[in-house]
């Protein structure tokens, strides 16, 4: 077998041509991180653009927070006491005051029953008034006294029911409030105890919860609640707890709340679903920052804060030990001093000693 002819002056030539700008780079590269004569550093410096919040002492709520469904303090399913038939009823929606008609039934048969019931009344009244004299003289008993003066009482008895019969067949509202639904129709006949229509007041409401067993000690009648309705109007209503159960629900390991609050504005609605933030309880003068401001690492728990070198601003690492928290805040309890400027955007890309550049300065306020 024959080798081919090789010029290997030809082929080291080729490959020190390759070489040389690997080689030029390699030396560029070095002189870059090579100090000058003054021991200033000539490589390019990493500036990580963040954003920070300057803290500073004050009052922190612990909250716990749970998911409550409104009622209305006055809501009733009004029935018919008497039978009838439905001459006129109030349309849904309709706003009705305490007293005013909601329901007319046709009264004509109970009319008839009241004067009848007042002819047998007037007639036994009269009754008794003669037998008086009769008594004083002793032409009758006692007893036949007594007995007269029963029949009296009867009838009227008789009479005092047909005429609550006849204030029956006009149903009005025991309350303020507006129809919410109607269960009969004109025309319709009903019975004593058959359901006509739903009337609701929603000034006033009443806002059930279930809070974790863990918290009964600490949530009692008096504690500060904020309502949220950020799936409805993303608005926020402040009050307090009304009632605090002793007893725990053995299905759910929760025990009640209960929030009653003015509703004049009507932007709460029965079975909606609400946000409770229940204060459980109050620090002063404690530092608090963002939890996401927190990086965690094989160590435990550390913040960056900005320092000053010279012209140039710094992040420092610092060990912290975190207490209570709630919603996006928790406690600093060691590792952080007032007016210490941590940064809350930016963390995970900066190291302890990397120069920063702070873009935007947070407040508080952004926060709660």
């Amino acid at each position: 077998m024959t080798l081919p002819n090789i010029d290997l002056k030809k082929l080291t030539m080729n490959a020190m041509r390759k070489m040389v700008p690997a080689l030029l780079l390699v030396v560029a590269a070095t002189a870059c991180e090579q100090n000058d004569g003054n021991g200033n550093n000539n490589a390019q410096t990493r500036e990580v653009v963040v954003e920070t919040l300057g803290t500073e002492l004050r009052s922190f709520a612990e909250q716990v927070r749970v998911t409550g469904t409104v009622e209305a303090l006055e809501d009733a399913i009004i029935s018919a006491e008497v039978s009838g038939r439905v001459q006129s009823m109030a349309d849904r929606g309709t706003r009705v005051s305490e007293g005013q008609e909601l329901v007319r039934l046709d009264d004509r048969m109970v009319r008839s029953s009241v004067e009848m019931a007042r002819a047998n009344y007037e007639l036994a009244e009269d009754a008794l008034r003669r037998q008086e004299p009769l008594l004083q003289d002793s032409i009758i008993s006692q007893l036949q006294f007594n007995q007269i003066r029963t029949q009296r009482d009867q009838a009227k008895s008789q009479l005092e029911q047909a005429e609550k019969q006849l204030s029956d067949s006009r149903i009005s509202a025991p309350f303020d409030g507006r129809i919410e639904d109607r269960m009969v129709n004109t025309g319709e006949l009903v019975n004593p105890g058959i359901p006509v229509l739903r009337l609701v007041n929603l000034d006033r409401v009443r806002i059930n919860a279930g809070v974790p067993e863990r918290y009964i000690n600490d949530i009692r009648e008096g504690s500060p609640v904020t309502v949220s309705l950020r799936s409805y109007s993303g608005e926020e209503l402040e009050s307090v707890v009304r009632y605090a159960g002793s007893l725990i629900v053995p299905e759910t390991r929760t025990f009640p709340v209960e929030i009653v609050m003015d509703n004049t504005s009507g932007l709460l609605k029965p079975e909606m679903v609400v946000n409770l933030s229940v204060t459980r309880k109050v620090w002063d003068d404690v530092l608090t920052v963002p939890r996401t401001a927190l990086v965690r690492d094989e160590d435990g728990l550390q913040l960056f804060v900005v320092k000053r070198d010279g012209d140039f601003l710094k992040a420092e690492a610092r060990r912290v030990k975190t207490g209570p928290a709630s919603g996006a805040m928790i406690v600093i309890e060691e590792g952080l001093e007032p007016g210490d400027e941590v940064i809350v955007t930016g963390q995970t890309n900066v190291s302890d000693g990397d120069f920063v550049r702070v873009q935007h300065r947070r407040s508080y306020d952004r926060y709660q």
